[in-house]
């Protein structure tokens, strides 16, 4: 696995970042050196408070569960805040707070209009990069979760599908995953070309 060797150039460009007075209901990622700016929705909101809900209920109350939280990646410039991740237990944080990529079991992303390109494509390439045993992609326009799951050589060498409304168990960590009252977003749907 690569080692994440710009956090001192992605620190300052989180500093800049902290410096500006950006709305408070969005979220700030470093994405290939691209600052990416998403507004947080009550769907979006709605999905990343169940599915680490879930993750508390199996795991515990004291699982190191985080949400929009920086972990830097591999490559160039990846400051990412992951809708939902999980960090080992034992895992421990750097001098700045921030915990390494390595110590991350699962992480969920949760796609909104802007971040389509950046969760299906630039994210789920870096997490397998990176060794992400499970990856979970919750599409609340489509209606379906895509869990990918076995890193190797850069790739994930397991996937499954599910629509919204089932029940499932991720494959690590072992938590039932219930969609049956995870919202659509049926504005967004409503915008794209037929």
């Amino acid at each position: 696995m690569a080692a994440v060797r710009d956090s001192a150039e992605l620190d300052a460009m989180f500093e800049e970042i902290e410096n500006l007075n950006l709305p408070a209901d969005y979220r700030v990622e470093i994405i290939e050196g691209e600052i990416v700016m998403n507004p947080q929705r009550k769907v979006h909101s709605r999905i990343i408070q169940r599915l680490a809900m879930a993750l508390a209920d199996t795991l515990g109350r004291d699982a190191n569960i985080l949400w929009d939280v920086r972990i830097d990646f591999p490559g160039i410039l990846n400051g990412y805040a992951p809708d939902v991740a999980l960090v080992k237990d034992d895992a421990e944080e750097d001098d700045n707070g921030n915990h390494d990529y390595r110590d991350v079991e699962f992480i969920a992303e949760v796609v909104s209009k802007g971040s389509r390109r950046d969760d299906y494509d630039a994210k789920l390439k870096v997490y397998a990069a990176a060794g992400v045993p499970t990856y979970l992609i919750a599409d609340p326009m489509s209606g379906l979760v895509h869990v990918y799951h076995e890193p190797r050589e850069g790739k994930y060498i397991d996937e499954a599908g599910y629509a919204f409304g089932t029940t499932f168990t991720l494959p690590h960590p072992k938590v039932t995953i219930d969609t049956s009252d995870w919202p659509r977003d049926r504005r967004a749907s409503r915008d794209r070309p037929c």
